[in-house]
């Protein structure tokens, strides 16, 4: 019997991250992968039986707060999360509300698709730190566009650098419990 291949990075995705002085620091903490989506069951299945990603479970979103800007709107949108030792791919399926900003990368047409939407970074928590970055995305001419907070969880900041990069980023601060359903989905899929 093999044991499990180890996981990477051997630190773990949350080790302490870089200090972020510039939004280039942001890739050295990319911790997932986030892609959307028109149909979350099938995108898991085919993620699964073609790629083996076998190891992805749904995630609820429920108690989220989002904002467009500084604003609360409706939103509301399916979630899995899968990994194979490593960097953590989510699946995104919009639903309702201010799901544009997920759909432009899907086609027009409502066709099935899966479609690399950001790249997701992980930052220390707290207000400072949030705002200290917002001040250096704003010194590149970029901004939280939207925002997601689901308290006990994870606030997380969405940037549209689809100009520059041609994808959004998203600046995640996790708490522990999604740091530890993270870890442990790593570890478990290894």
């Amino acid at each position: 019997m093999s044991s499990p291949a180890p996981v990477r990075p051997a630190a773990g995705l949350f080790a302490e991250p870089r200090p972020v002085t510039a939004v280039a620091d942001l890739f050295a903490n990319v911790w997932q992968l986030g892609y959307v989506t028109t149909d979350l069951d099938r995108a898991m299945a085919e993620l699964g039986s073609r790629l083996g990603l076998d190891h992805c479970l749904s995630l609820p979103s429920a108690g989220a707060t989002f904002m467009a800007g500084e604003d609360v709107v409706p939103w509301e949108a399916r979630f899995a999360m899968g990994a194979r030792g490593g960097l953590i791919v989510e699946l995104i399926e919009p639903v309702s509300g201010e799901v544009g900003f997920y759909r432009d990368a899907l086609p027009a047409d409502g066709s099935y698709a899966v479609a690399l939407h950001h790249l997701a970074t992980f930052v220390p928590a707290g207000d400072f730190e949030w705002e200290r970055i917002g001040a250096l995305l704003a010194g590149a001419g970029l901004r939280f566009d939207y925002t997601m907070v689901i308290p006990g969880r994870v606030r997380a900041g969405y940037v549209d650098a689809r100009g520059v990069l041609g994808h959004f980023l998203e600046v995640c601060q996790l708490q522990r419990e999604d740091l530890d359903f993270f870890e442990g989905l790593v570890r478990d899929s290894a």
